[in-house]
């Protein structure tokens, strides 16, 4: 059972990184689909656009942390198994794992949906910045998790 007890230790480690990715995600969310507004001449005020991005992380946060974190938990596994393995990519391996769960959830999404219910990563931009997310969450992963897992 020395795979729990390692569960345990990098359980705080995993919930910042999940916390961490989602919160930047939601952002770009909100920041990719308002400036797709704002391209179409919607103008939209600076208090309106602070509401609506806290509006999107309150409706975005409960289903985003489940998926995100079970993808994030998944790669960090796989992650864990392959760093000895591969020592050349061991010192990229947590952000790397993080950009890839991100990346891979969006791409089963579009695939399972035609599209991805997260408006803000349909275009490439998005995406990138979506797994850019991911890839400061596998950061904050790599950080904060005990020295020995």
């Amino acid at each position: 059972m020395a795979w729990a007890k390692d569960v345990v230790r990098t359980g705080p480690a995993w919930a910042a990184a999940v916390v961490a990715t989602t919160a930047m995600a939601s952002i770009i969310q909100s920041w990719q689909v308002q400036s797709g507004l704002i391209d179409l001449g919607v103008a939209i005020p600076d208090d309106l656009a602070m509401e609506t991005a806290l509006r999107d992380f309150t409706g975005l946060a409960l289903p985003v942390l489940a998926v995100f974190g079970i993808a994030l938990a998944l790669a960090f596994a796989l992650a864990g198994w392959a760093k000895p393995k591969l020592p050349m990519l061991a010192p990229i391996a947590w952000p790397l794992a993080g950009a890839a769960a991100i990346g891979t959830t969006l791409g089963f999404m579009h695939a399972q949906f035609q599209t991805t219910p997260l408006a803000g990563a349909r275009g490439w931009d998005g995406f990138i910045l979506f797994c850019a997310a991911g890839a400061i969450g596998g950061g904050i992963f790599a950080w904060l998790k005990p020295s020995s897992t």
